[in-house]
């Protein structure tokens, strides 16, 4: 069982005015910060480093920023009540129809460190698959793989098994759909040069790519690496 949950938002910049999204999320954070209590808030922008080039490293549906709150296990039932006057700041800064929240139980898959590069990504199971097998396979044999492929350099790696009755419920608190997510992956780096010195194991990333075939549905898949602010 996890001692920790994680809410997460994904949301794009209206009008697609990524400085403007970022200065109002920093300058929201103390907010942000009182509304959540005893719990934790990390902020993310999009990373438009020159290292990634178009697209800021992701092939993916992208995301222009990420809203993260992690607390402990026993408040997960009132997590409506949190998100929504998050909301409330997020969906101002949003554009409109741009925002997804989830939750689930947070499970570190290696000790954690802080970096300044994050690479966060939502997805559903491949059709066809239980929850519960999707589960087993990501968390026991393609979180062993991932670490060894990426290498010492990877910081943190945290998988959030997203809770289906608990995102509704957010969604429903937050006026917004609930998109059917199953994971809500975060793993990080120092840099964005560490992260890119991760991925040069091609017959490693040639494995990671064929364990995620028939488990992860890749049109579902909605990420971007991002940068640390706030």
């Amino acid at each position: 069982m996890a001692d920790s949950w994680r809410l997460a938002f994904m949301v794009d910049a209206a009008d697609g005015d990524l400085d403007t999204l970022e200065k109002a999320l920093v300058d929201d954070a103390a907010e942000m910060r009182r509304l959540i209590g005893d719990a934790s808030l990390r902020l993310g922008i999009v990373d438009r480093s020159p290292e990634y080039g178009e697209g800021g490293g992701s092939a993916s549906r992208t995301v222009d920023a990420a809203v993260e709150v992690t607390l402990a296990a026993s408040r997960a039932t009132g997590l409506p009540e949190v998100a929504r006057p998050l909301f409330a700041v997020i969906g101002s800064l949003a554009e409109p129809g741009s925002v997804e929240v989830m939750a689930g139980p947070m499970f570190p898959m290696v000790p954690q460190r802080d970096g300044g590069s994050i690479l966060s990504l939502a997805f559903s199971r491949y059709p066809g698959t239980t929850s519960q097998q999707f589960r087993d396979w990501w968390r026991l044999q393609h979180a062993p793989l991932a670490i060894r492929v990426l290498g010492p350099g990877l910081l943190a790696y945290d998988q959030v098994h997203v809770d289906h009755v608990i995102t509704v419920a957010l969604a429903e608190a937050c006026g917004i759909a609930a998109y059917p997510y199953d994971a809500y992956d975060n793993l990080t780096w120092a840099s964005p040069s560490d992260f890119l010195a991760s991925l040069t194991d091609a017959d490693g990333m040639a494995e990671l790519s064929k364990d995620e075939t028939g488990r992860i549905d890749n049109d579902t898949r909605r990420s971007a690496m991002l940068r640390r602010i706030g």
